[in-house]
């Protein structure tokens, strides 16, 4: 029997799973643990300057591919400023362990410094929250965390450790994490969709959050071009099809595009891979309708029917459902509807949208356009929240990798520190961070977590001097306007570098510029602040009415 200590034995563990980067803060009640990691000399402990920027780092690694995010904070206070980022990876389906200390167990529940009542306050946001109240029971509870995180619908979980636990022994083998097999569908489901497919004229696949890890969605593509099947995703879904694919429309719903919103109406099948069919992609259920067949295919049995009723429910991996019907039926003779001619003119108006430029305004699509073309294949583009999405979301996304954000909780705050975690985590990436003035002041300060790690990533803010996205829904702009620092200044005073666009014809030299800086880097962006074209579906920024879908 091996003897260890409680932190011994949850680092030797997190490294089994090959995770090499921890995020936090030191506190009192952590700092056992860290000289716990210190002495074993892994994982490597990545201290930031705010405990939401910690996590939103951590979720970063867990989105490009990593097992698991992990995070290390101090009780109270600091725990409390986990919130956000738990809810930014609970939302997206993203597997994140919180490790967060506690007071001495003689002293919980007498309302002493820091002290917060953190399973009430997390339970319902996490799919696991447990407090450690033995050393003995640690390694049953770290493995029910670990898989709770990391199957089914992923997810964060909390582990609270009373500080006098840490260095309590341990006796228990260390065994490798064991991961679950994932669910397929049985021969009576893959029989019965195929029947339904058979019946269908105008079917489409709907890939989401579960379409987007690489068997999957190289599941998904070979599917659909044996069965000839047109594609919209979700936005957290984007990539599981490449954007590029002719069988592609794009991600439908709100802020999503028209011609991916038109095919969703106007089919009479969906099927459903990996997609709660929520507010965003159905554009608050506006583009379903009870004369739809819906099959839903979901690894997590409680998401099914969640938001709209179904027709056929199957509990499995999206990729082992797509692989199935690959590998084992035949596609009926009855051609579907061909919808390529439809893909290729959205991404001709996708193109000719991006094409906009001028001399003197900086059009924020021309920012865009060249970014895209001085970029390389493995790059990651993280994008913030607010108004200029409707430029950055045109980001033809061609893998998963490729493109992320905070779909399904719209975080203001996370992408300048997601974008950081992904450089840390991911040198070998080109990681490009897309976001708004008012984003990026939130947490501008692990700037200097970026520079002190020599994190590779490029910081694009397009600065309107606003939230606007807010100031475009008023009618008279009140409260929604501000001033701002010399963003290219305030980089170079954290070490970092900087430069400013304030005219159109210095786009493709500054972003040049940018991309083939060494370490990390900003251009500060004046955009045009009459430019408000855009090709959204359901686009209501400065646009009261959606776009038209006809529906048949």
């Amino acid at each position: 029997m091996i003897t260890t200590t409680v932190a011994d034995y949850l680092w030797r563990n997190i490294s089994n799973l090959g995770v090499k980067t921890v995020f936090g803060l030191p506190g009192i009640t952590t700092l056992p643990a860290m000289e716990a990691m210190r002495q074993l000399g892994a994982p490597e402990f990545v201290v930031t300057r705010h405990e939401q920027c910690a996590g939103h780092m951590a979720d970063a690694t867990a989105r490009l591919g990593a097992k698991l995010g992990v995070l290390l904070v101090d009780l109270g206070p600091g725990l409390a400023n986990t919130l956000t980022s738990a809810l930014a990876a609970s939302r997206d389906s993203s597997p994140l362990l919180i490790l967060a200390g506690q007071e001495h167990q003689s002293l919980i529940g007498r309302e002493v410094w820091h002290e917060m009542p953190e399973i009430t306050v997390f339970s319902p946001m996490l799919k696991f929250c447990e407090r450690v109240e033995s050393a003995e029971a640690f390694p049953r509870l770290l493995d029910q965390a670990l898989r709770f995180a990391m199957s089914g619908r992923k997810g964060p979980v909390l582990l609270s450790v009373p500080k006098n636990i840490w260095e309590q022994e341990v006796r228990s083998p260390l065994k490798p994490f064991a991961a679950g097999f994932l669910p397929s569908p049985g021969e009576a489901a893959m029989v019965k969709t195929v029947s339904l497919l058979r019946k269908s004229r105008r079917p489409v696949v709907v890939a989401g959050g579960g379409g987007r890890n690489p068997e999957a969605s190289k599941a998904i593509r070979a599917m659909c071009e044996r069965w000839n099947l047109p594609v919209v995703t979700s936005p957290n879904g984007r990539g599981a099809l490449s954007e590029e694919h002719p069988l592609c429309l794009g991600h439908a719903g709100r802020f999503g595009q028209v011609h991916a919103s038109r095919t969703l109406a106007e089919a009479d099948l969906i099927l459903s891979l990996g997609c709660r069919l929520d507010d965003l992609t159905t554009h608050n259920w506006s583009l379903l309708n009870p004369d739809q067949t819906v099959i839903q295919v979901d690894i997590e049995a409680t998401m099914i029917a969640q938001n709209w009723p179904v027709d056929l429910a199957i509990v499995s991996d999206a990729g082992a459902f797509a692989k199935k019907l690959e590998e084992g039926f035949e596609a009926p003779l009855t051609a579907f509807w061909d919808l390529r001619s439809r893909s290729a003119d959205r991404r001709k108006e996708r193109n000719k949208f991006y094409a906009i430029d001028d001399e003197v305004a900086v059009k924020p699509q021309a920012v865009m356009k060249a970014l895209e073309t001085f970029v390389g294949d493995d790059h990651t583009v993280v994008m913030g929240g607010g108004r200029f999405q409707q430029f950055a979301g045109e980001w033809l996304v061609r893998r998963s990798e490729n493109f992320f954000y905070a779909a399904n909780s719209g975080t203001v705050g996370f992408a300048l520190s997601a974008a950081i975690g992904a450089a840390i985590t991911s040198p070998e990436r080109q990681v490009i961070c897309v976001l708004g003035d008012g984003d990026f002041t939130m947490h501008c300060q692990e700037l200097e977590t970026a520079v002190r790690t020599k994190a590779n990533v490029k910081i694009v803010i397009l600065n309107d001097f606003a939230y606007g996205a807010m100031k475009a829904r008023q009618v008279f702009s009140y409260g929604t306007e501000y001033g701002n620092a010399d963003f290219a200044a305030l980089a170079k005073s954290f070490g970092a570098e900087g430069r400013r666009i304030s005219k159109g014809n210095d786009i493709k030299e500054t972003v040049r510029w940018l991309l083939e800086t060494s370490g990390p880097a900003l251009i500060d962006v004046h955009i045009d602040l009459t430019e408000n074209r855009s090709l959204l579906y359901g686009h209501d920024i400065g646009q009261k009415e959606p776009a038209s879908v006809t529906k048949t």
